[in-house]
Formats: C-alpha cells, sequence, structure tokens
C-alpha cells in the first residue's frame, strides 16, 4: 500500500493519505487542507508532489522513541547481567534494522512515502543539506 504522510501545516495533525491512482490530489485527512497532486506515481521522486522539493533521503520506517526506549531498557539492565544485556539487544536492533522496510522523507517538508520503491541512489539524511531546510519547517 502506497502512502504519503506528513504533518498538517493548517491543523497541526499528523496525516496519513493512501495513493491509489495516478492524478490524486493529496490533502490532509483531518481539515481538508491542499498538500498537493501526484502526477505520476512512477517519477513521483523526482519532485516532491506537496512542495515541489527535488532531495529525499532514505530512512527506516521504524518508531525512534521505541527503539530508544529499548536501548535504555538494555542500559538498565547492565548491572544485573554484567553487560551482558548490551551485545544482545545490539544484536536485537541489527535483526530488527534488517527487517524493517525503507521509507523516504522529503528533506523540505518532511512528508513521508511509504509503499514505494526506494530508489538505490538516495542516501541517509546527510545534515549538511538537513539544514539547508531547516527555515521551512
Amino acid at each position: 500500500m502506497k502512502t504519503i504522510a506528513r504533518t498538517c501545516p493548517q491543523c497541526k495533525a499528523y496525516g496519513r493519505l493512501e495513493i491509489s491512482s495516478e492524478g490524486q490530489g493529496a490533502s490532509c485527512p483531518s481539515c481538508g487542507a491542499a498538500w498537493g497532486r501526484v502526477a505520476s506515481v512512477k517519477k513521483i521522486f523526482e519532485r516532491c508532489p506537496v512542495c515541489e522539493c527535488r532531495q529525499f533521503y532514505r530512512d527506516k520506517d521504524f518508531n525512534q522513541i521505541l527503539g530508544c526506549l529499548i536501548m535504555l531498557f538494555a542500559v538498565v539492565l547492565v548491572p544485573w547481567t554484567y553487560g551482558i544485556s548490551l551485545p544482545v539487544f545490539a544484536l536485537l536492533d541489527f535483526l530488527l534494522r534488517k527487517r524493517i522496510p525503507n521509507m523516504v522523507v522529503c528533506y523540505r517538508c518532511g512528508t513521508e512515502f511509504r509503499g514505494f520503491p526506494v530508489p538505490e541512489h538516495f542516501k541517509g539524511f546527510l545534515h549538511h543539506i538537513g539544514l539547508k531546510y531547516d527555515k521551512y519547517r
């Protein structure tokens, strides 16, 4: 299922919209504010349909707070496990990372694209590019 998700600039609600056809208009599920139009699903990463930005990065579709809580739990267990919990949870983290699918995120507006084939040339988040778009978020 191909979806576009982002925080709406109008109502500040996080919304997820399923993309089912080309030429589909994207709008906030909560307030109905227009986000843009998906002209072509095959060429979706040429320009962001929301903000017209051309720069994207690859990310894992995993809740970062949950990942931090897992590692915090491993750190809390260190005195009772004599440090063995850290490599065990690091291995768990590695295995989870291999199984979690990738998503693409727009640098400028933060729109998350899930379920689309991720082009190989997209790299992970690069801070020097992210700093350029901080003023837009």
